[in-house]
């Protein structure tokens, strides 16, 4: 869909510019950013549909604004990827647990591998204003089969986000080709992380 709102966050200037250019050309409305401040004031001021962002930058580094992000109500939906380099596998797995969709290994990963990864990741999740939006519902513990779903997720808390402390939802997502169906899966509505 052309138009969709997506913020680069990298710090350098030679990859920014490159992203920047190719997801131009394919029809996106590019918003950048050389810092982690800089995205957070983007992102609060106009919306965005998806954001890429480099891990470690000067003033704030990438884990941070993606705590941010995710701690943010107005913020927490928007979809995150990550550009990394090699030898930060420690950081790639602390933004997945803290929300994040996706890496990719910045000299590995060609602007054109970029813009498929984002393609992808907005026809799963859809945009920020208008596309497939998840509906939320609580499960009430040892209430109709809570039981069944808890042992069957193996979930360790029961209902409850380890990390958190507070309720996990069930995550509805409605089927694009099947109306009244769903895809589904348990959610911390404070994370964002998946169980």
């Amino acid at each position: 869909m052309a138009g969709e709102r997506v913020l680069v966050v990298e710090d350098t200037e030679l990859l920014r510019r490159m992203y920047h250019d190719k997801l131009v050309q394919d029809g996106y409305v590019v918003g950048v950013a050389g810092d982690g401040i800089d995205a957070l004031a983007k992102l609060r001021a106009e919306k965005y549909d998806l954001v890429v962002l480099d891990l470690i930058m000067p003033r704030m580094g990438g884990l941070e604004v993606l705590e941010t992000i995710k701690a943010d109500p107005n913020l927490k939906s928007v979809p995150v990827l990550i550009l990394t380099n090699l030898g930060e596998e420690g950081a790639i797995e602390r933004a997945l647990d803290l929300g994040a969709l996706d890496y990719l290994i910045k000299n590995q990963a060609k602007p054109a591998d970029v813009a498929e990864k984002i393609r992808l990741t907005l026809d799963a999740f859809g945009t920020a204003d208008g596309g497939v939006q998840p509906i939320r519902v609580v499960v009430k513990d040892r209430e109709a089969d809570a039981e069944r779903l808890i042992e069957h997720a193996k979930l360790v808390r029961r209902l409850w986000c380890p990390a958190c402390e507070v309720e996990l939802a069930l995550e509805l997502f409605p089927k694009t080709d099947k109306e009244g169906w769903y895809d589904a899966h348990i959610v911390c509505p404070m994370c964002g992380r998946e169980y």
